[in-house]
């Protein structure tokens, strides 16, 4: 048996960070030897031989089916964990990735997915993980994967009435991008079209809604990942506006309907893949804040 003090040091993890700036993290299941239904980062032990560069990229390939280049990794140094399983030592690396859900292959714990950094602290999360959360952040503000400068644009408005309800809509099964889920009203920019421009445009098309550009506030840009439509990430300018309206005042011109929606409701409904990232950015946002009774 190891010394009390012992720490072991051939552990390993490695995240994967897509265009929205999410991380590939897997929920342990109710099995795992230890934290059993918690979150991680995919990793695990080095086999003898291995580098730690080369034990990561094993882990990630047997978890999710990913195969990820040697040199495509950065190498984010060796943190210490004391844990209630002991203390020990272990590399962490991350990665971009242009990939999506849909490549992973769960093949260990419940479920391997891309996360919302935002939401990460309210998930239980396995220690050596939550040590690394603040090392991966770092290297994903400067290195998350953006789109190309010749990506498509859309651009879009999200309406705030009274309530803080927020506009959306609801795409019906002849939408070319994400057919019978909930997104926002927008659509792609002409050629030198101004976002804000084509944010607007998009609204009366989609609305009959006429809004002032004075009352338009900027929530952002996103990338959206549309390649199983085009093939591509594309990116999208969101912008919000306080108003006085109601469903009445809608004008459904494209989609299965357009409706103001309870935010609380918003959150659970089957949202478009651009959607899932920028409803809860915008519900988290100062500029909804401000708008929100």
């Amino acid at each position: 048996m190891p010394p009390a003090d012992h720490v072991r040091t051939d552990f390993v993890c490695l995240t994967l960070v897509d265009p929205r700036g999410w991380f590939l993290m897997q929920e342990r299941d109710e099995h795992a030897p230890v934290w059993p239904d918690a979150w991680c980062f995919p990793g695990g032990g080095i086999e003898p031989g291995e580098t730690a560069r080369e034990g990561a990229v094993r882990e990630l390939e047997e978890e999710t089916g990913i195969r990820v280049a040697p040199d495509d990794l950065t190498d984010l140094g060796e943190l210490e964990v004391d844990s209630t399983h002991g203390r020990f030592r272990y590399h962490v690396f991350a990665a971009p990735t242009e990939l999506g859900d849909a490549d992973v292959d769960c093949r260990e714990g419940r479920r391997i997915v891309f996360v919302d950094p935002a939401t990460i602290e309210a998930l239980p999360v396995v220690r050596s993980t939550e040590v690394a959360l603040s090392a991966v952040r770092d290297w994903a503000a400067d290195h998350t994967p953006v789109p190309p400068d010749d990506a498509r644009g859309f651009a879009g408005v999200i309406l705030v009435d009274r309530r803080g309800w927020i506009l959306m809509q609801e795409r019906d099964e002849h939408a070319r991008i994400d057919p019978d889920c909930w997104g926002l009203s927008g659509g792609h920019l002409e050629d030198g079209e101004d976002p804000a421009v084509g944010a607007l445009r998009e609204l009366e098309e989609e609305t009959g809604v006429n809004v002032e550009p004075a009352d338009l506030r900027e929530v952002g840009a996103f990338a959206n990942d549309h390649r199983e439509s085009y093939g591509t990430w594309d990116r999208m300018w969101v912008y919000a506006a306080a108003c006085e309206l109601s469903d009445a005042d809608i004008d459904c011109r494209e989609g299965r309907r357009i409706v103001f929606v309870d935010p609380e409701v918003a959150r659970g409904l089957p949202l478009t893949k651009g959607a899932e990232a920028i409803v809860p950015a915008f519900l988290r946002s100062e500029v909804y804040a401000s708008m929100a009774p």
